[in-house]
């Protein structure tokens, strides 16, 4: 699997750009922090970010320190998460099960195989770490549960709990305390879970307040207040950025899931792991469910909220594969029964999707989406699949080729959206643009929506753009910044701009898939707006 995994990352950074608005901005916010040394607080052009506690972006700048200021160093971040993950849900599989080491091996190996985190080892994101965090919580709770020192298991939890809140927020108590809380429905030892539970949310509360307590006081009450109730509280009644339906993670979990939940040894034989080993559905139950209702019911939701989710139910999956025999072990196989049909279904379903898209939209399309190369990923997992069956009908159960390919599909994915996809979505560009301007001391502001970053770390800006947003605004600064250029965002081919085309400064060729980024000068768009009168 390493090979796949290396392909995989020399591929992502070939084909694959940093991706607005997300991965720019996390950029951006360690950027500021560093150029300022200042390493308490993340900043966004120029103010407080307080979506996001700064793990990530210390871990960034562990990195700089050591290779200097670069990109390469935040991307490898994800799939380093991504090994620690896999060492950690071996580990627990190990503890689970210390008779059956294999099962921690195929728990990992089946993490490795599962479409959502190998997607997210490309970008760079937070969650593949808080998947680290959850795992070693549950380590931590399942040591209490076989008969570990209390010290010991309260020390773990306490460090998982910490270092959680430090990295996503106080999400990971939803992760990690229902299972606690609830011991005594899946443990034997269910005085010793629960207070490693406990004794876990007092010392990891005390490591994160370590970090929010001078952060608070340097921040200002308004950063006190969204650190320690807006990301929480405030994310239960109202939607930030991503209100979404009840039941929408639903339609999503085939993909996510992606190839287990289309095989159907995932589905068939659970009957003897419930006689057997009822504890640990119950420790699935309590790690999965309670969690994915809350994230159905608040309005943000995001895929990845549901990737620390993945490793118990992958860990329950691989005890029920534990020993499982394929019906073609016993007499002659039967290819026309035994082939894995429902594993064919994606393969079809993308190819179709796709190809409807690419012929019948052809004048939406983007110019980097090529129809033959997008089909190409449809083609893949159909050959796959099959080699996988034809392999291994005879010695069972196919994990390991099944697993390797969802890293090989990820490589086909980006190998088939081209560098036209990368040269269509590369932020550099505008940013080396910024750049001049800003040593040209020209003033610059950002029009039209949020700014978030995009340009400062690629450009190594030291300033903050301004962000007029609304036209009253936009013509306050004009006035105030006659020599300056205004960036804005607009829809590629709107005949309806406000402004028009003809007196913009500069029109770059860069395309955020329906959107193109133009410069306009401060006196010229003034006149327009006078012309206008305003």
């Amino acid at each position: 699997m390493g090979y796949a995994f290396g392909l995989l990352v020399i591929v992502s950074f070939i084909f694959k750009p940093l991706l607005v608005p997300d991965e720019t901005r996390y950029l951006a916010v360690a950027w500021e922090m560093w150029r300022e040394g200042n390493f308490l607080v993340p900043k966004l052009n120029g103010e407080f970010y307080t979506h996001k506690p700064p793990f990530l972006f210390w871990l960034m700048h562990l990195g700089w320190s050591v290779f200097g200021v670069n990109s390469w160093w935040p991307r490898l971040l994800a799939p380093l998460a991504l090994l620690l993950n896999a060492f950690l849900l071996r580990r627990l599989g190990g503890k689970l099960f210390p008779d059956r080491p294999e099962l921690g091996s195929r728990a990992s190996l089946l993490f490795l195989g599962t479409f959502f985190p190998v997607l997210f080892m490309t970008q760079i994101m937070f969650d593949l770490w808080v998947v680290a965090w959850v795992l070693l919580g549950l380590t931590a709770l399942v040591d209490a549960h076989k008969g570990s020192s209390l010290v010991r298991t309260s020390f773990m939890a306490s460090l998982a709990l910490g270092l959680g809140i430090v990295c996503k927020g106080p999400v990971l108590l939803l992760y990690l305390l229902p299972p606690a809380l609830a011991a005594r429905h899946w443990s034997d030892a269910s005085k010793r879970v629960f207070l490693t539970g406990m004794f876990g949310l007092l010392g990891g509360a005390a490591l994160a307040l370590a970090w929010a307590i001078p952060a608070g006081i340097a921040g200002g009450e308004a950063y006190r207040e969204a650190i320690f109730w807006g990301q929480t509280a405030g994310r239960m009644k109202d939607s930030f950025d991503h209100a979404r339906p009840i039941w929408w993670y639903l339609p999503l979990l085939p993909l996510m899931l992606y190839p287990w939940i289309w095989w159907r040894n995932s589905y068939l034989g659970w009957g003897a792991v419930r006689r057997q080993d009822g504890w640990l559905l119950r420790l699935t139950l309590w790690a999965v469910v309670p969690q994915l209702l809350v994230f159905s019911v608040i309005s943000g939701k995001q895929p990845h909220y549901l990737l620390p989710l993945f490793p118990m139910l992958l860990v329950a999956l691989s005890r029920k594969l534990d020993g499982e025999a394929s019906p073609a072990r016993e007499g002659q196989p039967n290819k026309l029964r035994d082939f894995p049909w429902t594993m064919v279904f994606p393969g079809i379903l993308a190819l179709a999707l796709m190809t409807a898209w690419l012929w019948w939209s052809e004048e939406k399309r983007p110019d980097w989406a090529q129809p033959l190369g997008m089909i190409l990923p449809g083609v893949f997992l159909l050959i796959h699949t099959w080699k996988a069956h034809m392999e291994n009908r005879a010695e069972g159960i196919p994990v390991l080729p099944l697993a390797f390919q969802t890293p090989f599909l990820v490589c086909g994915i980006l190998w088939a959206l081209g560098f036209g996809f990368k040269e269509a979505y590369d932020i550099r560009p505008v940013s080396a643009l910024a750049a001049e301007l800003e040593t040209d001391q020209r003033p610059m502001a950002f029009y039209g929506s949020e700014y978030a970053g995009q340009f400062h770390f690629h450009g190594r800006l030291s300033q903050p753009l301004s962000n007029p947003h609304n036209e009253r605004d936009l013509i306050a600064w004009l006035d105030a910044n006659p020599d300056g250029v205004l960036f804005q965002v607009i829809r590629r081919g709107a005949e309806d701009h406000p402004y028009g085309y003809s007196r913009t400064l500069h029109r770059l060729p860069l395309e955020f898939g329906s959107r193109r980024i133009q410069l306009w000068d401060a006196a010229a768009l003034r006149a327009v707006l006078a012309d206008r009168g305003h």
